[in-house]
């Protein structure tokens, strides 16, 4: 006797080939998110004409203020120095000058440990926020700054 009835097996194989076709597409959505965050990531954290900025700033650094600044910040987490205090600076002017032509939004000026920061991070933006919890970092006794520009794009270096 022959058996006409076989929508049990149709059923049974629609259903598999449906659940192999979902996940395909789940494992493509991830891994095109992911890499569209990290594209993406690219161009706003580090770029190398953002980390040649921030460069030009530390030397400013280096040369003027270094000093008044590590000072400063035994005390604090942080230093917003952004608007080139005549408390950290003595060519403010020439300061000023340079954050306006280089675009700058805000400098910080902290420790290059972050574990101090990361705790209180009172006074900074959300996106600043999200790039310092970005930065990796080493258990060391250097300084850093951290900028961010008017595109909002950011960069750190190690300053000292």
């Amino acid at each position: 006797m022959k058996k006409n009835n076989k929508k049990g097996f149709v059923l049974a194989e629609t259903i598999a080939v449906s659940v192999i076709v979902m996940t395909s597409l789940v494992i493509i959505y991830t891994q095109f998110t992911y890499l569209s965050k990290s594209y993406s990531r690219t161009f706003t954290y580090n770029s190398v004409n953002n980390l040649y900025l921030t460069n030009n700033i530390k030397e400013f650094i280096n040369n003027d203020g270094l000093n008044n600044l590590i000072t400063g910040l035994n005390d604090k987490n942080y230093i917003d120095i952004t608007s080139c205090s005549t408390e950290y600076f003595t060519e403010y002017i020439y300061c000023e000058t340079l954050m306006d032509n280089l675009g700058v939004k805000q400098v910080i000026f902290t420790k290059a440990n972050l574990d101090d920061l990361k705790t209180n991070m009172d006074g900074l933006s959300e996106k600043m926020k999200q790039f310092i919890n970005y930065i990796n970092y080493k258990n060391t006794n250097n300084y850093r700054i951290i900028v961010e520009f008017d595109d909002e794009s950011y960069a750190t270096l190690l300053v000292g």
